[in-house]
């Protein structure tokens, strides 16, 4: 096991531990412009999805009983998702003056390439900003946002997405919270000036249950921020929010890792 010395040695074996209890993981660099983090993933995600999908099955079976919101919990969260990087790209654009380096020459790299396809909107991360990661999966959007100089809750539905996102943030714990979150039911009695949101459109069903969540919890003049890869649904989105009365920006990052730019989402109540 390596560890940066970046980390807090003691909060860092005790993340380890818990996940390694379960997980096989793996540790790089992840390089976006002048901004450098060690992040810690998991090693094979397929294995992961599929060993969620036995368990599933197998309860069905001995229950009788299916689950009609089992994908809700299908693990997701285990992938490194390209929008992620893309987001995370972004907001290291938008602070280029706080950008941190690591020792790293290995790792993931993002090209630097924003193209805008209409007039962009601020985005509310000058210092101390107050960020969400809604559906953070392992936490790579929120961690970067964390890195140059926000206050941000990492908050998924998945109690072992939140351990990663944990691990991922610890040198900026200091800044950093987590919170179990389902974005159907639960209220936080808090607003925040940016909401983060890494592929978390793919499927329709759950706009109804975003739009509202994030109207609720974006502070005046707040900012949602969504990293979308080009999917069918993405392609309906714009028209679908600006219907309920968002104004939304367009822009695109192209990432070294797909010849097809990520979609940025910028969005902003009327």
């Amino acid at each position: 096991m390596t560890l940066s010395t970046l980390r807090q040695p003691r909060n860092a074996y005790r993340l380890w531990a818990r996940i390694h209890r379960r997980y096989v993981t793996t540790t790089e660099w992840v390089r976006m412009g002048r901004l450098s983090l060690e992040f810690t993933r998991i090693a094979d995600p397929d294995r992961v999805l599929d060993e969620v999908a036995n368990e599933v099955d197998l309860r069905e079976r001995l229950t009788g009983r299916r689950d009609d919101n089992h994908h809700l919990h299908l693990p997701y969260w285990a992938e490194l998702w390209d929008s992620a990087l893309g987001v995370g790209q972004f907001l290291t654009k938008v602070r280029t003056d706080k950008g941190t380096r690591g020792p790293g020459d290995q790792g993931i790299r993002a090209a630097a390439r924003s193209v805008s396809l209409s007039p962009c909107l601020p985005v509310p991360l000058s210092s101390p900003a107050s960020v969400l990661d809604l559906g953070c999966g392992m936490g790579l959007a929120g961690t970067v946002a964390a890195a140059l100089g926000a206050r941000v809750l990492f908050a998924d539905i998945e109690p072992s997405a939140l351990l990663f996102a944990r691990l991922n943030s610890l040198p900026w714990a200091s800044r950093v919270r987590t919170r179990r979150l389902d974005w159907r039911t639960d209220e936080l009695a808090e607003t925040f000036d940016l909401i983060l949101g890494a592929d978390i459109l793919y499927e329709r069903s759950q706009w109804e249950f975003l739009e509202p969540f994030w109207r609720r919890h974006l502070a005046r003049r707040g900012t949602v921020l969504i990293g979308e890869p080009g999917r069918q649904t993405g392609d309906l989105f714009p028209d679908w929010i600006a219907r309920r009365g968002w104004r939304i920006c367009v822009s695109e990052e192209q990432l070294a890792t797909r010849q097809r730019p990520i979609r940025i989402f910028q969005l902003v109540t009327m």
